[in-house]
C-alpha cells in the first residue's frame, strides 16, 4: 500500500488526474452496475407485470359480466319452472276450462303416459271436447300455449258438431315438458 502511495507522488499531476479520472469512471460503473441497472430492469419487468394483470382483470370484468347475465337468466328460467311445481297439467287444464267457460263441454281429460329421458320429463294428456264454439277454441289453445312454460298442444283433431252450426268436436293432445 506504502509502495502504490509513493508511486502515486512521483507521478505527474496530467498522470495523476487520469489516474483518478479512471478510478472514478471505474466506480461510476460499479455503481451503475449494482445500483442503476437492477432498478431499471426491475422497472420493465413490473411494466411487463403491470400490463399483464391488466389483461388478466380486463378479463376476470368480462367474465364476471357473463356470469351475471347467465346467472339472471337461469334464476328466471329457475322461476318459471317453479311456477309450474304445485300445479299439474289436469288441474291446470281444468283451471283454464273453467276460465274460458267450457267445463260442461268437456267429455274427458286422461293422461297418456310420460317419457323421461336425460333429466327431462314429457307427460302426455289428452283431452276430447264437445260442442265447442270456434272462438272458445281459439282461447283456450291460447291459454294453453301462452300461459304455462313448457305446455304445448301436439295434435289437435277437429270435426264439426252436426247438431250446431260453428262449433266443432275437438281431441287435444298436449305435453308437458318439464326438467327435473
Amino acid at each position: 500500500m506504502l509502495d502504490i502511495r509513493n508511486r502515486l507522488k512521483n507521478l505527474s499531476n496530467r498522470e495523476k488526474i487520469l489516474i483518478y479520472g479512471a478510478v472514478f469512471a471505474i466506480v461510476l460503473f460499479l455503481i451503475y452496475q449494482i445500483v442503476f441497472a437492477p432498478l431499471l430492469s426491475s422497472r420493465s419487468e413490473y411494466n411487463l407485470e403491470s400490463a399483464r394483470l391488466e389483461k388478466s382483470l380486463y378479463e376476470l370484468k368480462s367474465l364476471a359480466e357473463k356470469y351475471v347475465a347467465e346467472k339472471e337468466a337461469y334464476v328466471r328460467l329457475k322461476k318459471l319452472l317453479d311456477s309450474k311445481k304445485g300445479l299439474s297439467v289436469l288441474t291446470y287444464l281444468e283451471n283454464i276450462s273453467k276460465n274460458v267457460g267450457i267445463t260442461e263441454n268437456i267429455e274427458y281429460i286422461k293422461p297418456k303416459g310420460s317419457v323421461t329421458g336425460e333429466g327431462i320429463t314429457t307427460s302426455k294428456v289428452e283431452i276430447k271436447i264437445d260442442a265447442l264454439p270456434a272462438q272458445s277454441l281459439m282461447v283456450f289453445l291460447y291459454e294453453i300455449e301462452e300461459k304455462r312454460v313448457g305446455l304445448i298442444v301436439t295434435y289437435l283433431r277437429m270435426k264439426p258438431f252436426f247438431k250446431e252450426k260453428g262449433k266443432v268436436d275437438v281431441i287435444i293432445g298436449i305435453s308437458d315438458i318439464t326438467v327435473e
